[in-house]
């Protein structure tokens, strides 16, 4: 049963996400003409998300390495972010936003707002960590500030939160409904990444290590 979940967490969750982020392209493209425009971007965000997620754990992959790196792991390939919490965070972040998109009328400036934050998070994090790892691994030859993430945080996600950002500034839009989209933005923080992290930085399992390092596999040899 745990080597069955642990191939779980290793490469069949990613097919289902995948799936799931086609399913809300097909979505969004049928009801085009019908969905109001805060329903497009939470689905749009639903889109991204499985396309951010590939370039962080299929190609070029990595994400992880970098991202336990810079939360001072003395073994990055094991904790705090493993294959498990990898798992847990985007698969549960990707459930999420598809239940926005579907309950979108009854949170709609909220949902808005987290699409905003979502894409400014996303794309601070890639862009501090991509930072981190040029200066690590400049003397071995990377030229650049590129890690695996950051250029769909930054081609997909900001044009995402541009979108928003009009959005919102186009509405009577209330500070609790602002408040609100924080909150859930907040939440998947703690409850899908914050947290999970904390119980694998006591666990410290070595059967949901990762498996290589990915981009950052030429640096290190």
């Amino acid at each position: 049963m745990k080597k069955g979940f642990s191939r779980w967490c290793d490469q069949m969750w990613l097919y289902a996400v995948y799936f799931l982020g086609v399913v809300m392209a097909c979505a969004l493209v049928w009801n085009w003409d019908t969905w109001e425009m805060s329903r497009k971007l939470a689905c749009m965000l639903a889109i991204a998300v499985p396309m951010h997620i590939f370039e962080e754990n299929s190609f070029p992959a990595g994400f992880y390495y970098m991202n336990n790196l810079g939360f001072g792991s003395k073994e990055p390939m094991v904790y705090p972010q493993n294959r498990c919490t990898n798992m847990v965070t985007n698969l549960g972040a990707e459930l999420v936003l598809i239940l926005l998109t579907i309950n979108v009328q009854w949170v709609e400036p909220s949902a808005v707002t987290l699409v905003l934050f979502f894409g400014l998070g996303e794309t601070f994090n890639h862009t501090r960590s991509g930072i981190l790892m040029y200066r690590r691994y400049r003397g071995k030859g990377k030229k650049t500030v590129y890690g695996p993430g950051l250029v769909t945080s930054w081609c997909v996600m900001i044009p995402l939160s541009t979108a928003a950002l009009k959005w919102l500034t186009g509405h009577s839009v209330t500070v609790m409904q602002v408040v609100g989209g924080i909150g859930i933005f907040l939440g998947i923080a703690v409850c899908l990444i914050l947290l999970p992290f904390a119980i694998s930085l006591r666990v410290k399992s070595r059967e949901f290590a990762f498996h290589d390092r990915g981009y950052f596999e030429k640096f290190e040899q």
